[in-house]
Parts: structure tokens; C-alpha cells; sequence
């Protein structure tokens, strides 16, 4: 009887003990390979507005703006040159760094 009292206490203590431990792995929110899950990261906000990402593409690439689409972290500007082709710019929606789309 004493054996059973015995092992019933060592278990119950180790449930004590362990319960902890698994609260604080379920909220690591662990993955399949059991290492912890990445937390999505936020984008950055944009420091650049519309109007700005339109003037610096306008900056680079003289011409009329067509249209000015905001994306995740960049800008997508369209610009008709004077000559009438039509240019593709991406400015950064932090740094105001402006490239042609290839």
C-alpha cells in the first residue's frame, strides 16, 4: 500500500512540475520540427506618401503620371514620357529610392 501511496505522490509531483513547462511551450506556439514558430513580422509604415513616390518617379523620369499604386512596402508609378513610351518606376515606400521596373 505504501508502494501505491508512493507512486501516486511522485506522479502527482511531476505533474506539478511539468504542467508549467508545456504552458509555456504551447505559447512559443511550436512547429512540427519542434522549434519555435517565427512570428510574422510587421511591415514597416511607409514614409513616403503617394503624392511624394509620384514626384520622385516624376524627378527621375520626366513625364506625365498615369497611375500610382501603393503595394506592401514600395510604390508601383507609371509614367508616359515625352517621347510616348511609357516607363515603369518602383520607389521604396521607406527610403524614397527610385528604380526602373525591369
Amino acid at each position: 500500500m505504501t508502494k501505491i501511496l508512493t507512486i501516486l505522490l511522485s506522479c502527482s509531483l511531476l505533474l506539478v512540475l511539468v504542467a508549467p513547462l508545456q504552458a509555456n511551450d504551447s505559447a512559443m506556439l511550436l512547429s512540427d520540427n519542434k522549434e519555435p514558430a517565427k512570428q510574422p513580422t510587421l511591415l514597416p509604415t511607409k514614409d513616403i506618401t503617394k503624392e511624394t513616390a509620384a514626384q520622385l518617379a516624376k524627378q527621375r523620369f520626366p513625364g506625365r503620371i498615369l497611375k500610382v499604386r501603393a503595394e506592401s512596402r514600395q510604390y508601383r508609378v507609371r509614367v508616359m514620357q515625352d517621347d510616348g513610351r511609357v516607363v515603369n518606376v518602383i520607389v521604396d515606400g521607406r527610403s524614397g529610392r527610385v528604380k526602373r521596373e525591369d
